[in-house]
């Protein structure tokens, strides 16, 4: 298995930290730009720092939630799909449907209809639920044609079919499709916490952008993606593990 080199990433992080810098120090975007420094600074001063920890926990565990939640709607709509071939268009069709409507919109609906703790869930599971549906449908359909006959010339019944063939041969697929979708679930618990949560990254940047405190506003910020993008290299890495098994 080939391995991405790794001074590229390094040297891509190093850039823009730089530029991030310059355009702080210059204030060449106005002094709503915070220097990369003085965000870092903010976020490791004792008093924030417990702050941060506490939004990236709360937030985090929403999105582990919504992936978790959205990737099982997901992964059961498509393997429905495969399984009952006359519903496959019905399915998604709904798929779409659900993704079409704006997260927004969702978040809003949400806050009059659910407890307000469970919609950054919901919200990141909707974010979450087409990607993964895409992904898996592809990956599903990944065996060829000769082992499908096989199993076929076997008198494998289709669940057979589906348990030994489709769906070992679809995980390599569905863990790109849950790395892709990482990152949707931190912006959806974000957003969701936005509308009505009291605790998480989503009112630490209301409350920022209320006061105008600016290097709490860039510190949360880069908290939010520095977990979208842990999540990222999490599954990057089981992603490897999967290919090299079931490729």
């Amino acid at each position: 298995m080939t391995r991405t080199p790794v001074w590229p990433v390094v040297a891509g992080v190093i850039a823009t930290a730089v530029v991030w810098e310059l355009i702080g120090r210059t204030q060449a975007f106005g002094p709503s730009w915070a220097p990369l420094s003085t965000v870092i600074a903010w976020a490791f001063t004792p008093e924030h720092r417990g702050l941060l920890a506490d939004g990236l926990l709360q937030t985090g565990s929403e999105a582990l939630m919504g992936l978790v939640i959205g990737s099982c709607a997901g992964i059961a709509l498509a393997s429905l799909a495969v399984i009952v071939p006359p519903l496959a268009p019905g399915l998604g069709a709904f798929a779409s449907l659900v993704n079409g409507i704006p997260i927004i919109a969702v978040a809003g609906v949400c806050v009059l209809t659910l407890p307000r703790d469970a919609t950054p869930v919901v919200v990141a599971a909707l974010a979450v639920g087409f990607i993964v549906f895409v992904a898996t449908s592809s990956g599903l359909a990944s065996p060829l044609a000769v082992q499908r006959e096989l199993f076929s010339v076997l008198g494998a019944s289709r669940l057979a079919r589906f348990g030994r063939l489709a769906l070992p041969s679809a995980l390599p697929a569905l863990i790109d499709g849950l790395r892709s979708a990482a990152p949707s679930a931190v912006v959806g618990a974000i957003i969701g916490e936005w509308f009505a949560a009291e605790r998480g990254l989503g009112p630490m940047l209301v409350a920022a952008m209320q006061n105008y405190a600016i290097e709490q506003l860039w510190a949360t910020a880069l908290a939010g993606a520095l977990l979208s993008i842990a999540a990222y290299v999490v599954l990057g890495a089981l992603r490897g593990v999967v290919a090299a098994r079931f490729s």
